[in-house]
């Protein structure tokens, strides 16, 4: 009986360290996965022109129609199969740049800072990693502002501040993910 009982102690310690290192674990892909897509769709930002860079007003026969009358927007692809035109706050030179200077709590919507909710829906894991153990729920919010000096002889920059939000479960609780990405993008004659 007391062998039972101590083998009984043991396996449960060994069940808890097994679920604890699966919970870990999936949380890490989970992460990675996310953060992926996220890096892959602002790459593919910083890949458009400088004119592209401009989100485009004119209407898109291949958007949805929740966007297609709502310039600006931007199209990326989350992959090989899944298209999403995403809105941007834009604000032309002379004004002043609207984007956070800082990346907001996550506490904060969208509405809270000016800024235009691209829910890009819960997308199954296996949009991202070819599994199937959750869904990712990615917010981005996008602002392109013009920012010229001409003191400095900088006619033509453009700063364009992504603010990306990501959840997911980990181990039953909802973990809120939420960074910024700045970059510029100039255009120069030659």
């Amino acid at each position: 009986m007391v062998a039972l009982t101590l083998m009984a102690t043991v396996m449960l310690g060994f069940i808890g360290t097994f679920l604890q290192s699966r919970r870990v674990t999936e949380s890490s892909v989970l992460h990675a996965a996310a953060s992926s897509l996220m890096y892959g769709i602002i790459e593919q930002i910083k890949g458009l022109s400088y004119t592209d860079l401009l989100p485009s007003t004119a209407v898109d026969d291949n958007a949805p129609t929740d966007v297609k009358d709502l310039p600006p927007y931007m199209r990326i692809r989350i992959n090989q199969d899944v298209t999403k035109w995403l809105r941007v706050v834009y604000t032309p030179a002379p004004g002043t740049p609207k984007a956070p200077t800082t990346t907001p709590a996550t506490t904060v919507t969208a509405a809270d800072i000016g800024a235009i909710d691209n829910l890009l829906g819960s997308l199954p894991l296996s949009t991202v990693t070819g599994t199937t153990s959750q869904d990712l729920s990615l917010n981005l919010w996008i602002w392109i502002d013009e920012i010229p000096d001409n003191t400095k002889d900088v006619a033509e920059v453009k700063q364009v501040t992504v603010v990306y939000t990501y959840s997911y479960l980990d181990g039953g609780k909802e973990r809120v993910i939420r960074n910024r990405e700045v970059f510029l993008r100039s255009r120069f004659d030659k």
